[in-house]
């Protein structure tokens, strides 16, 4: 099995950190320069909700609301007086900055230099997140703010100090539309914490209410709010596993039962599973296995490759670092529920083309993943230098 040392001098993780930067500085300025800004479809309407806060401090009132973060950013540095270029700039630059607190994080949580190094050169060197920071899209700057969030959380060691990172998450919140999810893992955060803390088995029956209750207002949230504008039940309609991907179609072994079109989008949904239940599940399965697996078939042979190599194994290890108790409950619960309702809305919504929703929080399969590689490591290590002695 690969070993590693058991300590590394502090001259030599100053010489990685160096050699880590270089690389995330390589990687951008290659990126920047062969593409400049990059667009999509989506990109004009935060350009125009930007225009219409800048031009008359317009917000919308209705569902859209749920994007206003971020074009209020766009439109925050338009007024400075920033164009495309100089957004992408500061999208990058704010990534940097996340990198440093993500490696400091990953340190805090595994008590080794391995993990933070591995972690660091997994985010920097995967390209299918770091390509999003030239993009004109929420992603940069939801990933950026949601790791300098946790590394609030890290550094907290009681629930005052936490509050620190809640301004940060109620943006996140805000710039796009799942963004709610870092909220409720908070809250998720928050409540593991108040029950590790609880004086008796009486107040930890009394702390188990919340779990009800937020979970009903985050459906209530999620039906009358974030999802008025998108028709969950059309992509079942479609077959589509993969948003406007044709070829990877779900065909049903009977008629398809639509629900009335008035209903609320959960309604939908609901009506939907009871009267189609084998064709729902067979589809939320492959969206699943998609959204975890991060392999298409129009990917080329070596990116699903990677893929695999990589990534498999590190859910491995973050499930192994889950279940060890040397990182405090709340912090494992905060990841814990932010990675299982990013997959959850994919399973049951649609997976993107290029996988955008596992690259918001791929970030914390690496760090996690690198955590439990470490300790299994240095576990060896340690074994290994015993036998010697």
């Amino acid at each position: 099995m690969l070993s590693i040392p058991a300590k590394i001098s502090p001259m030599y993780e100053r010489r990685a950190q160096v050699m880590l930067a270089l690389a995330w500085l390589a990687l951008h300025t290659v990126l920047f320069s062969i593409h400049g800004v990059r667009h999509t479809s989506d990109s004009e309407s935060y350009l125009t909700y930007a225009a219409a806060i800048l031009d008359n401090f317009h917000f919308a009132a209705d569902y859209r609301l749920k994007y206003a973060g971020y074009p209020t950013f766009l439109a925050l540095l338009f007024k400075i007086g920033f164009g495309l270029k100089g957004i992408v700039v500061v999208q990058t630059l704010l990534s940097g900055i996340a990198t440093i607190y993500f490696y400091k994080a990953t340190r805090l949580l595994a008590g080794n230099v391995f993990a933070p190094l591995l972690a660091t050169f997994l985010l920097i060197g995967w390209y299918d997140l770091q390509m999003y920071h030239a993009f004109i899209l929420t992603e940069s700057l939801y990933i950026s703010l949601l790791l300098l969030a946790f590394y609030l959380l890290v550094k907290a060691r009681t629930v005052r100090q936490s509050l620190w990172a809640l301004p940060l998450l109620l943006v996140v919140a805000l710039v796009r539309p799942n963004g709610f999810i870092a909220v409720v893992a908070y809250l998720g955060y928050l409540f593991f914490g108040a029950y590790t803390a609880a004086p008796s088995p009486r107040a930890k029956v009394i702390l188990v209410l919340p779990v009800i209750l937020v979970p009903l207002a985050t459906l209530l949230l999620v039906d009358q709010y974030l999802l008025q504008e998108f028709d969950i039940v059309q992509t079942y309609a479609k077959g589509e596993v993969i948003f406007g991907y044709k070829g990877l179609l779900i065909s049903a072994d009977k008629q398809v039962l639509m629900p009335l079109a008035d209903a609320s989008p959960l309604t939908k949904l609901y009506l939907f599973v009871h009267d189609n239940p084998t064709y729902f599940f067979r589809m939320s399965g492959w969206r699943f296995f998609l959204f975890w697996g991060n392999v298409k078939p129009y990917f080329s042979v070596l990116h699903n490759l990677v893929v695999v190599v990589v990534l498999y194994p590190l859910y491995f290890f973050t499930g192994a670092a889950m279940l060890k108790g040397r990182i405090r409950l709340p912090l494992r619960a905060f990841v814990a529920f932010l990675l299982l309702q990013q997959a959850f809305i994919t399973t049951v919504t649609s997976e993107d083309p290029i996988g955008r929703f596992l690259m918001s929080v791929i970030a914390f399969v690496f760090m996690f993943g690198s955590v439990g590689l470490s300790w299994l490591l240095l576990k060896q290590a340690a074994r290994k230098q015993h036998a010697i002695a």
